[in-house]
């Protein structure tokens, strides 16, 4: 019996949506079936994106935003450039740094007037590159973020007061605190990072927390008050402050950078492979 052909425009319409999603994963997962130097391509001017993206929010950070202005009887006066003493700005300055370096330096090498003496010194670059990434960008991002929503979930007023919304919205929020663990992860998964040595990865991770650690002791002493609210709160003597410190400045950052190489070696190790059976 031959069904009304009503049925039958309802079966191919059926039919076809069901094939819509099998169609949006192959045209997701596309790009794994490009050659090694498409890949890379592709990797390259995503980077190009991630760095613009960037410096966009640090120009929005710097000209647009009017952070001297903000009167907060909690706070109080918290010093003049206050901002540049937060944490979340100094990751922010790390990533502006590393992904301008890997576009000029690394990625776009062979292009461009300073191509002459760049290319030449392409390998140090990339180990210059993995070091920073490796030692810093990807410990401090990780631990900067976690626990910046960590906090948040447990009291948020302590780390970032309700009435700051007034002056810093939503998506810049993110910007600062989400999208750097995406990136860096993603940086991860598409560049083959070569491991610097765990001691000297250590000790430029512990130079950069220990000059924070500094800025922070600095402006405690300069106007009273803490940068974060919550130091105040969870210290009261000077051994709960070096231990704070101890923990969060050292120790979790330290934590993270295991993390990174143990990462890296496992992406290193996976491409490897891919290449041992595509050749």
């Amino acid at each position: 019996m031959t069904l009304p052909s009503r049925y039958t425009t309802m079966e191919t319409s059926s039919s076809s949506s069901a094939k819509r999603p099998a169609a949006a994963v192959t045209s997701a997962l596309h790009c794994w079936s490009y050659t090694e130097a498409e890949r890379q391509h592709l990797f390259r001017v995503s980077r190009l994106f991630i760095t613009s993206y960037y410096v966009y929010v640090s120009y929005y950070g710097l000209f647009v935003l009017d952070l001297s202005s903000i009167d907060h009887p909690t706070w109080g006066d918290l010093g003049s450039n206050w901002w540049w003493k937060c944490v979340s700005v100094w990751n922010l300055v790390l990533q502006v740094t590393y992904f301008i370096y890997c576009t000029v330096f690394v990625d776009y090498a062979d292009s461009g007037p300073g191509k002459s003496w760049i290319k030449p010194r392409l390998q140090q670059n990339k180990k210059i590159r993995d070091f920073i990434f490796v030692s810093l960008v990807f410990p401090v991002t990780i631990d900067v973020c976690v626990m910046f929503w960590a906090i948040c979930a447990v009291n948020k007023p302590l780390l970032f007061p309700n009435e700051m919304n007034n002056w810093i919205p939503d998506w810049y929020n993110h910007a600062v605190h989400t999208n750097p663990i995406v990136l860096t992860l993603f940086d991860m998964a598409t560049t083959k990072h070569s491991q610097p040595k765990l001691i000297e990865s250590t000790a430029g991770l512990f130079m950069l927390s220990g000059s924070y650690v500094t800025c922070l002791l600095y402006n405690k002493f300069t106007t009273g008050r803490w940068i974060y609210l919550i130091i105040g709160e969870v210290t009261a003597s000077l051994m709960e402050v070096i231990i704070y410190f101890a923990i969060t400045a050292f120790i979790m950052p330290f934590m993270c950078l295991l993390i990174g190489h143990k990462m890296c070696s496992w992406f290193s190790s996976s491409q490897m492979e891919k290449k041992h059976k595509m050749s």
